[in-house]
C-alpha cells in the first residue's frame, strides 16, 4: 500500500487514489495559460499550510517577487511562508546562453535539503534543458534529480512547457523517467478558450483516465468533470 499525500488541488486527489504516492517524480505539462504554475505553488501551498511539509520552487523562468506577487492574488502567501521557514523561492534565472553546471544544480539541492523540504516544484525542466548545450546533459541532469529527491522523499513536480499546437513533450525522455505524467491544455471552443486537464500515467495508481474541466478562480485551481 503506497503512501500518498494530498495535493490541495481540489478534484484532484479523487483522480488518483487520494493523492500523488510520497515520494513520487511527476511531470506537469501543459501549454502557455493552462494553469500549471497555479497548479504547482497550490500544491506547494497546501503542503506547507496544512500538511506540514515545507516545499521549495525552483524557478528557471520566474522571479521570486512577480511570483509572490502573483500568487497572492489567490490567497497564497509564500512571503509568510518563507520567513517560517516553510518555504524557499530559488531564482535559477541565468543570463541567456549561459550554461547550468553540475556545481549549480548541487548548489540547489543542498539548500533543497536544509529547508527539509518534502515537496519540490521544478519550473520549469524546458527552461533548464536550454542552459545545456547537448541534449545528453539534459538527460543526465534530470536523472540525478530524480535519484536525488526519491533519496530524500521528496514529492516532485516537474515542469514542462508544451508550445500551442504541439503533441511531444518536452526532449522526448522525460515521461520515461517520471512517475506520473498530468497534461493540461488549452482548446478552442464555441464559447472561446477552454482549459482541460488529463492525467496519462501515474505508477502504482488506478488513475481516472477521463479529461476534467480546469477552472481558476480567486481561491485557486480546481478540477472539475468535463462536460461535452
Amino acid at each position: 500500500m503506497l503512501d500518498r499525500i494530498s495535493t490541495g488541488i481540489k478534484g484532484l486527489d479523487e483522480l488518483v487514489e487520494g493523492g500523488f504516492p510520497k515520494g513520487s517524480f511527476i511531470l506537469l505539462a501543459g501549454s502557455p495559460g493552462s494553469g500549471k504554475t497555479i497548479a504547482s505553488a497550490q500544491y506547494l501551498y497546501h503542503g506547507a499550510r496544512k500538511a506540514k511539509e515545507n516545499g521549495v520552487y525552483v524557478s528557471f523562468g520566474e522571479r521570486k517577487r512577480v511570483f509572490y506577487s502573483n500568487m497572492k492574488r489567490f490567497g497564497f502567501d509564500f512571503e509568510k511562508l518563507e520567513s517560517k521557514g516553510k518555504f524557499k523561492f530559488l531564482d535559477m534565472m541565468t543570463p541567456r546562453n549561459e550554461e547550468i553546471s553540475v556545481d549549480t544544480l548541487n548548489a540547489a539541492l543542498e539548500q533543497i535539503l536544509a529547508t527539509k523540504a518534502k515537496r519540490l516544484v521544478i519550473d520549469s525542466f524546458s527552461a533548464l534543458s536550454l542552459a545545456f548545450n547537448k541534449k545528453i546533459d539534459a538527460r543526465i541532469a534530470l536523472h540525478m534529480l530524480e535519484k536525488l529527491t526519491r533519496e530524500i522523499n521528496c514529492t516532485t513536480l516537474l515542469i514542462v512547457e508544451v508550445p500551442t499546437g504541439h503533441s511531444g513533450l518536452g526532449l522526448g525522455f522525460e515521461e520515461f523517467v517520471v512517475d506520473g505524467i498530468i497534461l493540461f491544455e488549452t482548446i478552442e471552443a464555441r464559447s472561446g478558450i477552454r482549459k482541460r486537464a488529463i492525467l496519462r500515467k501515474m505508477r502504482g495508481t488506478n488513475h481516472n483516465q477521463n479529461y476534467s474541466d480546469i477552472v481558476i478562480s480567486d481561491k485557486g485551481l480546481s478540477l472539475m468533470p468535463y462536460v461535452t
